[in-house]
């Protein structure tokens, strides 16, 4: 086999085998462009993520949050939920009915409205017996005065929190002072006084309190906003059975809106009481002026996934920012995440 190298094909790369081939720049140009869009492409990420290396070398920044302060409206009773008339997110003000509770009757209700059925019944067949001779038991009459207290320092507290009316407060009290009345009578009966009119005035009596008794159960309460603010969560839902003392609504006060920072060990200097920093938000350059309030005095583990930064220590010191400026109503949510700004970081 005989092999032979051309010098004229080595050095002429458009001639193959004696045939010249013309290439065309256009084509050579449009290669080069492909290949530097396919390193640009390849490599950006890595500058972006170098630069913001640099940048958070060179600018000292330090994740945070918007914080509220908040408060839980709870259930006054033992009930179950009606309606809710709240939403969340919404803005109400003091006065406002977030929801109603229908309330639910209690083991010692039943037995005191049993108790005073069995006394009115025996008091009927005592009407109808002229022979025999009332009771003058004072044991039940005991009872319901302790029944009667307990209702109307309930009713008295419900008043006070906004979930029940003077007018309730006032049935309750009369009935307490009915059920003393009815005591005093009892105490007081003469020898001549006549029988038959005593226990009608003890049935009366009897038959005011069952009926009392009968429209606690199934009443319904009131749940009342007892401060402005803006509704965070609803906790409790139609049909829902509910304890007295649960939570039902968290409000926040957009009003006492703060910022809470985690600044980094390595970067304390940088926190001076009533210095001035930027607040950025998140899509947004502009950002907020806010101040040091006070000097921070516990130290944490960071929280995980706040801020962008891609070195954030484990450990940071939490401090806590007044704004100078209103925040964008948008802004206002409890728990967004904020990067602050301190300015350049010092070498020296």
């Amino acid at each position: 086999m005989r092999v032979s190298f051309s010098q004229n094909q080595k050095n002429d790369p458009e001639v193959r085998s004696g045939v010249k081939i013309p290439y065309s720049p256009g084509k050579r140009k449009t290669s080069k462009l492909l290949w530097w869009s396919i390193l640009a492409i390849v490599f950006t990420p890595l500058i972006v993520l170098l630069l913001n290396i640099f940048i958070d070398w060179i600018f000292v920044s330090s994740p945070g949050i918007i914080s509220m302060d908040s408060f839980a409206i709870t259930a006054p009773e033992n009930g179950y939920v009606k309606e809710v008339y709240a939403k969340k997110g919404s803005d109400v003000d003091k006065g406002f009915v977030a929801m109603k509770l229908v309330r639910e009757p209690s083991p010692e209700l039943t037995d005191q409205i049993a108790l005073m059925k069995a006394e009115r019944d025996s008091l009927n067949l005592t009407l109808n017996t002229p022979a025999a001779s009332p009771r003058n038991s004072t044991g039940l009459i005991e009872q319901n005065i302790e029944f009667y207290r307990k209702e109307a320092a309930t009713v008295r507290r419900l008043m006070e929190q906004g979930a029940a009316t003077r007018a309730e407060l006032n049935l309750a009290e009369s009935n307490l002072r009915s059920a003393m009345a009815e005591r005093e009578l009892i105490l007081s009966a003469k020898a001549d006084d006549s029988a038959e009119r005593n226990t009608r005035s003890r049935l009366d009596y009897y038959n005011r309190g069952i009926e009392y008794l009968e429209g606690l159960t199934g009443s319904s309460v009131d749940v009342v906003i007892k401060k402005a603010g803006r509704i965070q969560s609803i906790e409790a839902f139609p049909g829902q059975s509910v304890n007295a003392g649960d939570d039902l609504i968290w409000i926040a006060d957009p009003r006492t809106a703060k910022v809470i920072v985690y600044v980094a060990p390595e970067n304390f200097e940088k926190i001076k009481l009533g210095s001035e920093v930027k607040v950025v938000f998140p899509g947004n350059l502009r950002g907020v002026k806010a101040i040091v309030e006070e000097m921070p005095t516990t130290s944490q583990s960071t929280p995980g996934g706040l801020g962008s930064r891609m070195l954030v220590s484990p450990r940071s010191v939490r401090v806590y920012l007044t704004l100078k400026e209103s925040l964008p109503e948008e802004r206002i949510v409890d728990g967004l995440p904020v990067k602050v700004e301190w300015g350049l970081r010092s070498f020296f």
